[in-house]
C-alpha cells in the first residue's frame, strides 16, 4: 500500500499534470507523468510481490526472577521471492516491542536474531505477533506481513535469601505418605517392642528380646519428625500493586527457604490460591508460579483456613491484617509479618523494624524489604534459643 510520501507522490504528480495543461508547459507534463509512474510501480511491486516468511522463537529461560534478564531468539525463514531490507517488530506485553532490521533474504534463507528481555515486575510476559515492514527504494509503498508466532516468559518474585523456620511446637510425628521423599528417612529413635507380624521387615526384629518372651518381637522406631511450615499472604490487606509485589517478595523468600529442608511447606492466599503441602524444588517452584501472577483481591466467602492445618504459620499482610489469630487456632505457632506502608511507598517515612514475642505468637513489623533478611535472621535465632531452652 502507499505511504505517506507516496500518496504525496501521486498528488504532486496530478498537480503537475493540470499545471502543464492550464499553462501549457510540457516540462510540467513530464514532471507529473514521472512521479505518478514511479509511485503506481511501486505500489504494483508491492501487490505483487508480497512478504512471505515463517518465524520460530524461543524464550530462554522460560522463567526467572524480578531483575534478571531473559532472551528471546528469532528464526525468519524466508519463501520464495527475495526481500528487501525489512523492519521487524516483536510485540512485548507493556511495552512499544523490540524493533530489529533484517537484512536482504534470498530464496528460503534463513537468518536468526535475538534480544534481551529485561524483567521489572513479577507477572506473564507475552511476547509476539512479528511484524515485518518492507519499502522500497523511493519509500513510496510498503509490504507488511504478520507471523502470529507467540511466546511467554513468567516473571518470579524477587528472592531475598532467608534461613528456614525452625520447628514449631506442634511438630507432627507422622508421614504426608510413604514415600521416601516426604519420610525424609528412617528414624533411629526407639519407641516400642511389638510381636512381629507378616509382613514387617526381618531387619526390625530385635532377637534378644525374641528369646525372652519365646516369640518374635519387632523394634518400632518413631517415625521421622516433619515441621510443617504455612505461608499465608494477606493480599486482601494490600492496597496497591506495589504492595502486593512486596507482599509476593517476602511470601517468595519465605517459601524458598525450604527449597533444601525435608520438611513439608505451603503457600496460601485469602483469595483461595492453595499449593497443599509440598517439597523441595518442585514445591517452590509452584509456590512461586502462584506468586507471579497473585493480585489485590477480596477474601474468599469461606475460611481461608485448611482442615488440615497444622505446623507454624507466618502471615504476611499490610499495615492491617485481614486474617484474626482466632482463625489460626489450629497451628501450633503463629507469626504475623506486617508491612509497614513504607515498604512499598516512597511518600512514607520508613518506620523501624521491630518484634516482639509473646507465647506462640510472634509479630514482626517490617518498615523496609531491606530489613527482611535481619529481622527474619535475628527472629529465628530467638526462637531457636528459646526451643534449646526448653
Amino acid at each position: 500500500m502507499p505511504t505517506s510520501r507516496g500518496w504525496l507522490a501521486l498528488g504532486f504528480g496530478a498537480v503537475a499534470l493540470i499545471a502543464g495543461r492550464l499553462f501549457g508547459m510540457v516540462e510540467l507534463y513530464i514532471v507529473g507523468t514521472a512521479l505518478i509512474a514511479i509511485a503506481v510501480v511501486a505500489i504494483v511491486v508491492a501487490v505483487m510481490r508480497p512478504l512471505q516468511l515463517g518465524v520460530g522463537r524461543s524464550v530462554t529461560p522460560p522463567r526467572l526472577h524480578v531483575g534478571s534478564v531473559g532472551r528471546v531468539e528469532l528464526a525468519v525463514r524466508n519463501g520464495q521471492t527475495k526481500t528487501p531490507v525489512m523492519r521487524m517488530t516483536d510485540a512485548v506485553q507493556g511495552t512499544a516491542g523490540a524493533q530489529l532490521f533484517v537484512s536482504p533474504l534470498a530464496s528460503n534463507e534463513v537468518t536468526r536474531a535475538a534480544y534481551k528481555l529485561p524483567t521489572e515486575r513479577r507477572g506473564i510476559v507475552t511476547v509476539g505477533p512479528v511484524n515485518f515492514e518492507a519499502t522500497d527504494p523511493f519509500g513510496l509503498a510498503t509490504r507488511r506481513f504478520t507471523a502470529q508466532s507467540a511466546g511467554k516468559l513468567v516473571v518470579y518474585p524477587e528472592v531475598i535469601p532467608l534461613p528456614p523456620a525452625p520447628p514449631s511446637p506442634a511438630t507432627e510425628r507422622r508421614s504426608m505418605s510413604d514415600t521416601p521423599e516426604f519420610l525424609g528417612g528412617r528414624s533411629e529413635e526407639f519407641h516400642a517392642l511389638r510381636p512381629y507380624v507378616p509382613g514387617d521387615d526381618i531387619r526390625r526384629i530385635n532377637w534378644s528380646a525374641s528369646a525372652r518372651h519365646d516369640d518374635l518381637i519387632v523394634r518400632e522406631d518413631e517415625a521421622p519428625t516433619q515441621n510443617h511450615l504455612t505461608v499465608l499472604l494477606d493480599n486482601a490487606s494490600l492496597d496497591s500493586i506495589l504492595a502486593v509485589d512486596k507482599g509476593a517478595t517476602v511470601a517468595a523468600s519465605l517459601v524458598s527457604s525450604m527449597r533444601n529442608r525435608s520438611d513439608p511447606f505451603r503457600l496460601l492466599t485469602v483469595d483461595g490460591h492453595d499449593t497443599q503441602f509440598v517439597l523441595g524444588t518442585s514445591g517452590v517452584e509452584k509456590a512461586l508460579s502462584v506468586l507471579a501472577v497473585v493480585e489485590q483481591a477480596p477474601r474468599a466467602a469461606s475460611s481461608v483456613i485448611p482442615q488440615d492445618a497444622q505446623g507454624a504459620v507466618v502471615v504476611v499482610s499490610g499495615p492491617t491484617p485481614t486474617i484474626s489469630r482466632s482463625e489460626l487456632s489450629p497451628y501450633g505457632r503463629v507469626m504475623f509479618l506486617t508491612m509497614d506502608r513504607s515498604v512499598w511507598s516512597d511518600n512514607d517515612a520508613v518506620t523501624p523494624s521491630t518484634a516482639d514475642a509473646a507465647g506462640t505468637e510472634i509479630r514482626l513489623r517490617l518498615g523496609s524489604i531491606d530489613d527482611l533478611a535481619s529481622l527474619w535472621t535475628r527472629s529465628i535465632t530467638t526462637l531457636l534459643s528459646r526451643s534449646a531452652a526448653r
